[in-house]
């Protein structure tokens, strides 16, 4: 059994889309019931890498029996039994890691919490890798990772202002770093935002964070034209997930047919790789770089 752990990292707003709509907008993104925190679902989440393994092409080893072996059957090619047959792979749910939220220092700050590196600890953990402390910030406060956000000892970020302490968080500036290191490429064109985000990762307390989390997404208002170009439907609100935005999910490859060539295939097709993740691709939106780390037993 293989063991991942896939980075996103959003290169262009996402929009992943929740089955209600909430308040004024029509299309929001998905959200955990519990914490308010974007999501998204491992259901939403294979259907895209299994997509993608399909626009992949059999030039790079995707096949339809590696595509069925991997992700599972076709929902409209039953077998012979007339139901669908599982794959290989199981995918969890991509949970948030870091948000940009605007800031007047430095233009924007990558926003995280102790919930989210919580939870990502958790999934280095199956890896095997090296655990950090997960820091921890008061309700009404929080910390940040380099000394470029305690100056002043309070900081705008979105509509709040809070306070980020007197110093630099240890803690925090090595969560930075491992995120930094694993989740960007070593690309040349990453290089200024993997350094950015050494220094520009703040934490903030349980009160702040539903709301940056919510007041920090996009909103675009859109309309849908008929043909003779009037407007046929709309105006509706949609939401998204900002570029630069990062989230982690969970997958596990079991051991079963051709695991190795299987485990070779996947790789190429997620590590490094810009993946159609979120809708509205005709308009450039749910791009996504993927970074795969992997254990196996």
């Amino acid at each position: 059994m293989t063991e991942y752990l896939l980075y996103l990292y959003a290169e262009s707003p996402v929009h992943t889309g929740a089955a209600d709509s909430v308040d004024v907008l029509d299309l929001p993104v998905q959200r955990e019931a519990a914490t308010g925190y974007p999501v998204i679902w491992g259901q939403s989440l294979k259907g895209a890498l299994r997509q993608a393994a399909c626009d992949a092409g059999s030039e790079a080893g995707w096949g339809k029996d590696r595509v069925e072996a991997v992700f599972g059957s076709a929902i409209e090619r039953p077998d012979e039994d007339g139901g669908t047959t599982a794959g290989t792979l199981a995918v969890g749910d991509a949970q948030l890691v870091a948000m940009p939220v605007p800031a007047l220092r430095r233009t924007f700050a990558w926003l995280t919490s102790e919930i989210a590196l919580g939870r990502l600890a958790r999934k280095y953990a199956v890896l095997g890798w090296p655990s950090l402390p997960v820091p921890a910030a008061r309700s009404d406060g929080g910390a940040a990772a380099s000394g470029e956000w305690t100056q002043a000892g309070r900081e705008v970020l979105g509509p709040c202002l809070v306070p980020l302490g007197d110093a630099p968080d240890d803690r925090l500036a090595a969560w930075a770093g491992r995120i930094a290191g694993d989740a960007l490429a070593a690309d040349e064109a990453f290089r200024p935002f993997a350094g950015k985000l050494r220094g520009d990762l703040v934490l903030a307390g349980s009160d702040i964070v539903p709301v940056l989390l919510t007041e920090c997404t996009e909103q675009a208002v859109r309309v849908q034209l008929g043909e003779s170009k009037t407007v046929e439907n709309g105006p509706f609100y949609s939401e998204y997930l900002p570029a630069e935005t990062i989230m982690a999910a969970a997958l596990t490859l079991r051991e079963k047919g051709d695991t190795a060539e299987h485990r070779q295939a996947l790789r190429g097709l997620l590590h490094e790789q810009l993946l159609q993740i979120g809708g509205d691709e005709t308009i450039g939106k749910g791009l996504m770089w993927g970074r795969l780390l992997e254990r196996s037993s």
